[in-house]
C-alpha cells in the first residue's frame, strides 16, 4: 500500500481516534475529529480506512439504540457516515442494511407509522446520509438490493421522505427529502438514469410505489408560490424521472411489448385503476404473493396511464407560475416523459404535450425556445408507426381545443382567449408538415377549424366611416402595418389579432395551403355572410406561403376571385342600384371592409411572391391604384398600403419608380377609360395617384392625359364628375409647382419714397412721366378690358398695313413651354366652375386658380388674360357674405392677383372688391369679448377675419392705392385694436399697422397720434400705445 506522508499521518490519527471511541463510545469530540479528517481526505484514502471506521461505529450505534442521545451528537455521527459514503463504496448487503436500518429508525416510528418529531437539522442530516448511502452501493450490490423481496424495506424510507417533503417548512429539508427519493429510485445520478438495465430492475420494485409518490409529488409541485421556486422545481424533476423510470418504452420483462396489443388493451374496459394496489393484506403470505404476481403488463400500463391522467392535467396550472425556472423545469419534465413514455401512457402524454404547447408561447425566451425545441423533436417523430396511438389522442385534444374557442371568444376574458389560441398554434406546430395535412383531410376537423376561425374573426363595422376626403398621403416604400379597417367584434387586443394572424400563417406554412384555400374560396363565393372573414383568413394564410409552382397556381385562383367584378366592384356609398335594391348603411360599411381586405390581400400576395408577382402586376396594379385614390379614407389607406407593398416586393425604390417604369401602361389604360368615363369612374382615382407620384420626366405622357380630362370636363353629360375633374386639376397644378419648384416670391415692403426714386431711373426725355409712367385704370380713364380691346384693334390695323406692303420677314412670338400651356388650359377650364352653385366646386376652382397663377408669374402674356377672365366671377364670390369660407378662398386669390398683376387690377379692386372687404368690419362685433376659451375661435368667420388682417396691408401696397383708401382700411382695422378682441386678432391688427408704417410712415404716424388723443384710457389705448412705443424710433425720423 503506497501511502504518502500526509495520508500516513491521517491514518495514524484515525486509528488512534477509533481506539478512543472503542474505549468510550460516547466521546463525541473524537467523532468530530474523525469527521473532519474524513471530510478533507481523498477518496482513495477513505476507501482504505472505511472498514476500520465502520467497525468502530458498531458499538456507537448499539449505544445510541439502547440509550437516548442528544440529536446534535447523533447528527455528528450521521454526518460522518455521509462524508464516508460520499467517498467510498458499499458492496456488502449486511453493512448496507445495518446503516439503512439505523437511519430509518432515527426518523421513522415503525409502530405508529409516522415521522419522528426530531430537529429539522437532524432530519436533514439523516436524509442527506441516506442519499449518500444509496449512491455508494456498488453495481453488484444494487442488483442484489433491488428485488421484490426488499420492496417493503424501501417502502418505509420512501414514505418517510415523501412525508417530510410534504409537511416540513425548511425548504432545504424538503429538497433533500425529494433528492433522497430519487437516490433510492436510482434516478438522482444522470449516469444511473441512463442505464436501461439498471432502470428496468429498479422499476420492478418501484411499480408498487408509483401511485403514492406521483400524487404526493404533484401536491408539492402545486403548492402556493410563497414556498419559492426551488421546491416545485425539484418536485417536478423527481416526478418526471420516477414516472419515466416506470413507464419508459421498453418491454415488460416477461411479455413482449406489441403496439397492436397495447391499442386493444387501451380500448378495453377494465377494473378501476389501482384496485389491486388498494387492497389490504392479511398476512405476509398475501403480501409476498402480491409482490410476486403484480407485473408491468399491458393492462398495468393502461391502468397506470389512466391513474396518472388527473395528476398530469393539474400540471397545466404551473404554466402560469411567476418564476420562469419552475416553468422551465416543467417543460423539461413534460418533454422527458413525452419522449420516453409516448407508447405506454399516450393519454397522459397528450396532456403533457398540451403543457409544452402552452409553454412554447411563454414570455420568457429560454422557456419558449426549450419548449419549441421539444415540440420540433416530437413533430419529426410523429410520422412513426409507434406514435399512432399518441397521434390519435393529440388529434382528439386538437379537436377539443378548437371546440372550446367559440365559447371562450364569446366571453370577455382576453387572457383566456390568448391561451386558447396559443394552444391551437402549438398543436399546429406539433403536427407540422408531417401530419397537419393528414389531420386537415378529416372533414370534421377541417370544417370545425375553419368555421371556428370564421366565427372568432367576425368584424365590427360600427367604426367604419363613409366620409370622404381628398388628400393623397405619402407612404414610404416599406410594408405598412396599420390596418384601421380591421376591428373585431369578439376581441379588441392587438396581441390576440397577432396570434390569430400567426395561426393562419402557420396552417399554410405546414402544408395546408391547398386545403384551406379551397375551403375559403368556396366561402367567399357562396357564403356572403362570412365573406369578409374568409378574405381576412385567406390574406393571413398567404403570409405563411412558401414560393413554389403549386402555390403560385393556388395564388392565381385567389387573385382571380379577388379581382372578379362581383367581389371587387361593390357600392361604397348609400344608393339604389339599377334593379331597385337599396344599399343601406350597413351594406356599405361591410363593403368598405371587404374592399379594404381585398386590396390588402393583393399587397400580401405581392410580399409573399416577391419578384414572382410581376406576372400579376398588369392585372392588379390599375385596380390597386384606383383604391389608393379613393375618397374614402379607409379604402385609400388600404390601397396605398397595398401599393407600397407591391413596390417593395417588386424591387422598386419607391412608388414613383414603379409608376415611371409602367407609365406607358397607365397612359394607355387611363386614356382608354376616360373615353368611357360613365363606366370607368375609378379611372379618375387612378389618375390622381399617378399624378401625385409622377416626376417632371413624365410630363409628356401626362400632358396627353390632362388634355383628355380637359375634353371630358367640357361634356355637359358628365357634370356629376366635375368635382373629380377639379380634384385632378388641383393635383396636377400642385405637381407642376413641385416639379418646377414654383414657390411664392414675396418681396420686402418698399416705402413710397423708395418707389419714387426707382421710377426716376426710367424717365424718358420728352415724356410726361406723370401721364405716361402710370398705366393704372384710373389714370388712363379706361378699364383694363377697354384697353385690351383697343390694343387688339391697333394690332389688326398694323397687321393689315404690313400685308399690303412689301413682304417682310414675319416675327413669331416664342411659344411658351408645355407646362405653361397646360396651366393656362387648366385655369381657363377651372374658371367655368367658379360661378357654380355647388360649394365644393367653387372651393376647388378657387384653390386651382390660386395655386396655378403662381406658375404663370413670369409669363405676362399668358397671365394677364387669365387675370382678366377671373375678375368678373371673383367679384361675385365676395358677395356671398353668408359663406365665410368662400370669401376666405376668394381673398387668398385676390392676394395672389395683387402680387402678380399689381396696378393692372387696382381700379377694379377699389371699385368692385374693396367695398365688400371694408363691409366686413361688421363682423368685428361678433368677435368682441370672445376669449380663448370660446368656440368662436374655431369658426370660419374668425379664420376669415384673421386672414384679412394678415394679408390686407400687402394687397393695398401691391396695388399702390390712394391715401384715402389706406385711411379707410385703417379705420376698419382700428376696431380690432380693442383689448376686448381675441388676442390673435389684436396681434394681427398691430402687425397691419407695422407693415403700413414701412410703406407710408407719415400717414400711419399722423393717424396714430390722432387716435391716441381720442382714446387715452379706452379699450384701444393699450394697443395704440404699443404701436407708438414699438415703432416710435422709426416715427421720430
Amino acid at each position: 500500500m503506497d501511502i504518502n506522508t500526509e495520508s500516513f499521518e491521517n491514518y495514524s490519527k484515525i486509528k488512534s481516534l477509533c481506539l478512543k471511541l472503542i474505549q468510550n463510545p460516547k466521546n463525541i469530540d473524537c467523532v468530530k475529529e474523525l469527521n473532519a479528517i474524513v471530510e478533507t481526505s481523498p477518496k482513495s484514502f477513505i476507501k482504505v480506512v472505511q472498514p476500520t471506521v465502520l467497525s468502530t461505529f458498531y458499538p456507537i450505534l448499539k449505544s445510541i439504540s439502547e440509550n437516548k442521545s442528544r440529536d446534535d451528537d447523533k447528527r455528528v455521527i450521521v454526518d460522518t457516515f455521509r462524508n464516508l459514503f460520499e467517498k467510498s463504496t458499499v458492496d456488502k448487503m449486511v453493512l448496507f442494511f445495518n446503516i439503512y436500518s439505523f437511519l430509518l429508525l432515527e426518523i421513522y416510528d415503525h409502530r405508529q407509522h409516522i415521522v419522528l418529531p426530531i430537529h429539522e437539522e437532524y432530519k436533514l442530516s439523516i436524509l442527506n446520509c441516506m442519499s449518500a448511502l444509496m449512491k455508494s452501493a456498488s453495481s453488484e450490490l444494487v442488483f442484489s438490493l433491488y428485488t421484490r423481496e426488499n420492496a417493503p424495506r424501501f417502502c418505509q424510507m420512501l414514505y418517510t421522505a415523501l412525508e417530510v417533503a410534504k409537511t416540513e417548512q425548511l425548504r432545504s429539508l424538503r429538497v433533500s427529502a425529494m433528492e433522497c427519493i430519487m437516490a433510492i429510485a436510482k434516478v438522482l445520478d444522470d449516469n444511473d438514469f441512463q442505464d436501461a438495465e439498471l432502470r428496468n430492475q429498479v422499476a420492478e420494485v418501484f411499480l408498487f410505489f408509483l401511485p403514492g409518490i406521483a400524487s404526493g409529488l404533484t401536491r408539492i409541485a402545486l403548492e402556493d408560490e410563497k414556498v419559492g421556486h426551488k421546491v416545485p422545481m425539484v418536485a417536478l424533476k423527481t416526478w418526471g424521472r420516477i414516472v419515466t423510470l416506470l413507464m419508459s418504452n421498453y418491454n415488460a420483462p416477461d411479455e413482449p411489448f406489441d403496439l397492436r396489443s397495447f391499442k386493444d388493451v387501451m380500448y378495453k374496459k377494465s377494473s378501476p385503476p389501482g384496485t389491486e394496489r388498494r387492497r389490504k393484506f392479511k398476512n405476509d403470505k398475501d403480501l409476498k404473493e402480491y409482490l410476486n404476481t403484480n407485473k408491468r403488463t399491458l393492462s398495468w400500463y393502461k391502468d397506470t396511464d389512466k391513474s396518472l391522467q388527473p395528476l398530469v392535467v393539474e400540471f397545466a396550472k404551473l404554466t402560469h407560475h411567476s418564476h420562469y425556472k419552475v416553468r422551465e423545469e416543467l417543460a423539461e419534465m413534460c418533454g422527458l416523459v413525452a419522449e420516453s413514455c409516448f407508447m405506454t401512457m399516450p393519454v397522459s402524454v397528450s396532456h403533457l404535450i398540451e403543457v409544452i404547447i402552452t409553454l412554447s408561447q411563454d414570455e420568457n425566451d429560454d422557456v419558449k425556445q426549450n419548449s419549441q425545441g421539444i415540440l420540433q423533436k416530437l413533430s419529426e417523430r410523429l410520422s412513426s408507426d409507434n406514435f399512432k396511438t399518441l397521434l390519435e389522442n393529440l388529434e382528439e385534444g386538437f379537436y377539443t381545443g378548437i371546440n372550446s374557442l367559440p365559447r371562450k371568444f364569446n366571453g370577455i376574458d382576453e387572457r383566456e382567449q390568448l391561451v386558447a389560441l396559443n394552444l391551437i398554434i402549438g398543436y399546429v406546430n406539433l403536427f407540422g408538415k408531417y401530419k397537419l395535412g393528414q389531420v386537415l383531410l378529416s372533414v370534421a376537423h377541417l370544417n370545425k377549424l375553419m368555421d371556428t376561425l370564421l366565427h372568432i374573426s367576425e368584424f365590427d363595422r360600427s367604426n367604419v366611416s363613409l366620409l370622404e376626403e381628398y388628400t393623397v398621403k405619402d407612404l414610404e416604400s416599406t410594408p405598412v402595418l396599420r390596418t384601421p379597417w380591421k376591428n373585431f367584434r369578439r376581441f379588441k387586443e392587438d396581441s390576440i389579432k397577432n396570434k390569430l394572424e400567426e395561426l393562419c400563417a402557420l396552417l399554410v406554412k405546414h402544408g395546408g395551403f391547398d386545403i384551406i384555400s379551397d375551403f375559403l374560396l368556396d366561402v367567399i363565393l357562396y357564403r356572403p355572410e362570412t365573406k369578409k372573414e374568409a378574405i381576412f383568413i385567406l390574406n393571413e394564410s398567404v403570409s405563411g406561403m412558401e414560393r413554389s409552382e403549386e402555390n403560385v397556381r393556388i395564388v392565381k385562383n385567389i387573385v382571380s376571385v379577388y379581382i372578379d367584378s362581383n367581389c371587387w366592384e361593390v357600392p361604397l356609398s348609400v344608393s339604389e342600384d339599377e334593379f331597385g335594391y337599396v344599399h343601406t348603411l350597413a351594406d356599405v360599411q361591410n363593403n368598405v371592409i371587404q374592399v379594404c381586405l381585398l386590396v390588402e390581400g393583393i399587397g400580401k400576395i405581392a410580399l409573399a411572391l416577391k419578384k414572382d408577382f410581376q406576372q400579376f402586376l398588369l392585372k392588379t396594379l390599375h385596380l390597386v391604384l384606383e383604391r389608393a385614390g379613393s375618397g374614402n379614407p379607409l379604402v385609400k389607406t388600404a390601397g396605398l398600403s397595398a401599393l407600397t407593398n407591391i413596390t417593395f416586393a417588386c424591387g422598386y425604390s419607391d412608388i414613383t419608380a414603379l409608376i415611371s417604369s409602367n407609365i406607358d401602361y397607365f397612359t394607355y389604360h387611363v386614356e382608354r377609360k376616360l373615353n368611357k368615363l360613365e363606366k370607368n369612374e375609378g379611372v379618375l382615382n387612378v389618375l390622381a395617384v399617378v399624378l401625385n407620384y409622377s416626376t417632371v420626366d413624365m410630363l409628356t405622357y401626362i400632358a396627353d392625359i390632362i388634355q383628355e380630362v380637359l375634353i371630358q370636363s367640357c361634356d355637359k353629360f358628365k357634370e356629376k364628375k366635375a368635382t373629380a375633374f377639379l380634384e385632378i386639376f388641383k393635383i396636377f397644378i400642385n405637381c407642376l409647382r413641385r416639379w418646377f419648384e414654383v414657390t411664392e416670391k414675396i418681396e420686402p415692403v418698399k416705402s413710397k419714397e423708395e418707389k419714387r426714386r426707382e421710377l426716376e431711373h426710367f424717365e424718358v426725355t420728352g415724356i410726361n412721366t406723370e401721364e405716361s409712367g402710370n398705366f393704372s385704370d384710373e389714370i388712363m380713364g379706361k378699364t383694363a378690358e377697354e384697353m385690351y380691346q383697343e390694343d387688339v384693334g391697333k394690332k389688326r390695323e398694323e397687321l393689315d398695313k404690313e400685308m399690303e406692303g412689301a413682304e417682310v420677314e414675319e416675327y413669331k412670338k416664342p411659344e411658351p413651354p408645355l407646362h405653361i400651356k397646360l396651366t393656362v388650359a387648366v385655369l381657363s377650364r377651372s374658371l367655368h366652375f367658379l360661378p357654380s352653385k355647388d360649394r365644393t366646386k367653387k372651393l376647388l376652382a378657387l384653390n386651382v386658380l390660386t395655386n396655378g397663377l403662381e406658375i404663370l408669374r413670369d409669363y405676362e402674356d399668358e397671365l394677364l388674360p387669365i387675370v382678366h377672365q377671373i375678375w368678373s366671377p371673383l367679384v361675385q364670390r365676395f358677395k356671398e357674405v353668408d359663406d365665410p369660407l368662400i370669401i376666405n378662398y376668394s381673398f387668398n386669390l385676390l392676394v395672389v392677383l395683387a402680387r402678380l398683376s399689381k396696378e393692372f387690377i387696382r381700379m377694379r379692386t377699389m371699385k368692385d372688391v374693396f367695398p365688400s372687404i371694408v363691409a366686413l368690419d361688421k363682423f368685428s362685433t361678433e368677435s368682441y369679448l370672445k376669449d380663448k376659451g370660446s368656440s368662436y375661435r374655431y369658426s370660419q368667420m374668425y379664420k376669415l377675419q384673421l386672414v384679412i388682417l394678415q394679408n390686407l396691408p400687402r394687397v393695398l401696397i401691391d396695388l399702390d392705392v390712394a391715401d384715402e383708401k389706406f385711411i379707410e382700411a385703417m379705420g376698419v382695422v382700428f376696431k380690432y385694436l380693442s383689448n376686448k378682441q381675441p388676442v390673435p386678432l389684436q396681434k394681427a391688427a398691430v402687425d397691419f399697422f407695422k407693415v403700413l408704417a414701412l410703406y407710408d410712415l407719415k400717414l400711419v404716424q399722423s393717424t396714430m397720434e390722432k387716435w391716441k388723443k381720442d382714446n387715452t384710457g379706452s379699450e384701444y389705448g393699450n394697443n395704440i400705445q404699443q404701436i407708438m412705443f414699438r415703432y416710435g424710433f422709426v416715427m421720430l425720423k
